[in-house]
């Protein structure tokens, strides 16, 4: 028989399943959040003289840069009443043609428009649109935004709108209006991407347009990152606005060609030639989480970030993907690759038979994972951070399923460790340890080589906290026991296993609280145990938040022993 921990841990492990089979995670499906939320919302001036459109032109080719049939230029500054009193920025772009092309050391205009939580009683008019969509309680030139409390600071949210899109154009300027609703100030630009280059990612003509316009192509791209960093500057420096915002939480949301703008900002390297080279176009270290609604990670043929869409590996801000999976534009299967790819926080969820556009049936669940990820990772809701890592679908609405997961754990506080995971591909086994100097000897593999760490942690107290249980440390016993360390914080079982001589009791590792019925306060992370099965003749055990990596291991024959740690987010 393989070594396994014999009887008792079957019985803890028969007794771990049934509970689980009776008790699901009270976090597992989560209402959809109201919408909208608690804040009334008004956004900056936008007034436009709509009587300077000619017979039969369409605001939003103003709105979305788009061109004339003669050539000549079209931008939303050409509508505005009072372009000097309009939030905007200039950019100039850096002496790079291998990024911007034609375009390289020009400057460039980009409009700002921002919605912001207001006070209920608001008296200011929403502004019509010809669209028949409104903009907000919005200023006019010369007023102050008006707060709901004017000592408060609200979040930021850059919003990155999809290819050929614009903060007004068809239902953005109502998701601008909920993430304000929830506190967010939201800022986004009118990237007028037709102004660079007039190219749709619709289908197969698309792609081949944009492999023989690539120069083009690629500096409409990064351009886009540049001006949402340029705009939150604008934001931090503004009178309006720099008193009022809260500049340790900025988050993103980006939808398509958004939702890679934003990755292009924390640091991912865009594809600049056929041949799938990559370049990183800029790093902006204020945005510390991110959401791409049917994120654009390109094609096979042409990934958005070089080839296999490796310009991502860098990349450790927190990051959720919303996909669907009828979408040919943005094919889930490139961006599952893709959010494989990416360090720290990451989670991709499909909404199935949803193609490439904003799915009204699912847009509860759309908002709901966007605001739980942003409140967890952008403002660093721990019990967000928490209800994230066990969430497997909104209650309603679309079909949604989790296909990637990881919730990182916060930083260790005073008294908190980090408990980290290593992986010996000689050996075939995980190993665990919250021993920082243990760490740092298996990092600097020397003494015990073959050790690297996987990404997949999670957090205890330390040994002698007045929280939480302690967790036994056990090793193999050497020509007795198996190759391995085993970690419980069930009395009986630590008890029986150091009876056990095939087992020897190393100490006492770290301190997490025990699930109750196989659940976890709300405030708390789950941690699930898993059984190798004696695979390779050596009993091995894995420790683990992700659903996604549990489902893998599964795939591969390990056993679920059930949730075994309430940890600390």
């Amino acid at each position: 028989m393989p070594w396994r921990l014999t009887f008792c841990s079957s019985l803890v492990a028969l007794a771990l399943a049934v509970a689980n089979a009776a008790h699901a995670d009270s976090l597992a499906v989560i209402p959809p959040l109201p919408l909208p939320g608690p804040f009334a919302v008004q956004c900056n001036d936008l007034t436009q003289d709509f009587a300077r459109l000619a017979p039969g032109e369409d605001v939003q080719t103003y709105w979305e840069g788009v061109p004339r049939s003669d050539g000549s230029g079209r931008y939303i500054t050409d509508l505005l009443v009072n372009p000097a009193g309009v939030l905007g920025v200039t950019t100039t772009l850096p002496d790079d043609r291998e990024l911007y092309g034609p375009y390289a050391q020009q400057s460039f205009v980009h409009t700002i428009a921002i919605c912001a939580p207001t006070a209920a009683d608001n008296p200011r008019p929403d502004y019509p649109l010809p669209t028949g969509r409104v903009v907000p309680h919005m200023q006019r030139t010369g007023e102050a935004p008006i707060w709901p409390d004017p000592s408060g600071r609200y979040p930021i949210l850059l919003f990155s709108a999809g290819l050929g899109g614009s903060p007004l154009s068809n239902d953005y300027i109502n998701a601008l209006a909920i993430f304000a609703s929830y506190g967010y100030v939201t800022v986004a630009t009118f990237p007028g991407d037709a102004r660079f280059a007039d190219i749709r990612l619709e289908g197969f003509q698309d792609i081949s347009y944009a492999i023989f316009h690539l120069e083009k192509f690629v500096a409409m791209q990064a351009i886009r990152p540049l001006a949402l960093s340029a705009a939150l500057d604008l934001v931090l420096a503004h009178p309006d606005w720099r008193d009022h915002v809260d500049t340790a939480h900025i988050g993103g949301f980006g939808a398509s060609l958004g939702g890679e703008s934003l990755l292009l900002l924390a640091g991912a390297q865009l594809t600049t030639t056929f041949g799938q080279s990559s370049k990183q176009v800029i790093r902006d270290p204020r945005v510390i989480a991110a959401v791409g609604y049917v994120p654009y990670f390109g094609h096979s043929v042409l990934p958005a970030f070089g080839r296999s869409n490796a310009g991502v590996d860098s990349v450790t801000v927190p990051f959720l993907g919303i996909a669907g999976t009828a979408d040919t534009t943005a094919p889930i299967d490139v961006t599952t690759d893709g959010v494989r790819r990416l360090k720290g926080t990451r989670e991709l969820v499909a909404l199935a038979g949803v193609d490439h556009g904003f799915d009204v049936p699912g847009t509860g669940d759309i908002f709901t994972w966007s605001l739980e990820f942003l409140a967890g990772h952008a403002e660093d809701d721990r019990a967000a951070r928490a209800q994230l890592s066990r969430m497997t679908r909104v209650a309603g609405g679309a079909d949604d399923q989790v296909l990637i997961d990881y919730t990182a754990p916060s930083a260790a506080a005073a008294g908190e460790r980090i408990v980290i995971e290593y992986y010996n591909g000689t050996l075939d086994h995980y190993f665990l340890t919250a021993e920082p100097a243990e760490a740092a000897m298996l990092d600097a593999g020397i003494v015990v080589p073959g050790w690297t760490r996987t990404g997949f942690d999670f957090k205890a107290w330390a040994e002698g906290s007045p929280q939480g249980l302690s967790a036994c440390r056990f090793f193999g016993t050497p020509g007795r026991g198996p190759n391995s360390h085993f970690y419980t914080v069930d009395a009986n079982e630590c008890a029986i296993v150091k009876a056990n001589p095939g087992w020897s009791f190393e100490g006492l590792a770290f301190q997490v609280n025990e699930p109750v019925a196989a659940d976890c306060p709300a405030a708390a992370m789950l941690v699930t145990r898993l059984y190798n099965n004696g695979k390779g003749g050596q009993a091995n055990h894995r420790y683990l938040t992700s659903r996604s990596a549990i489902a893998d291991m599964q795939g591969q024959g390990w056993i679920i022993e059930g949730p075994v740690y309430c940890t600390p987010p």
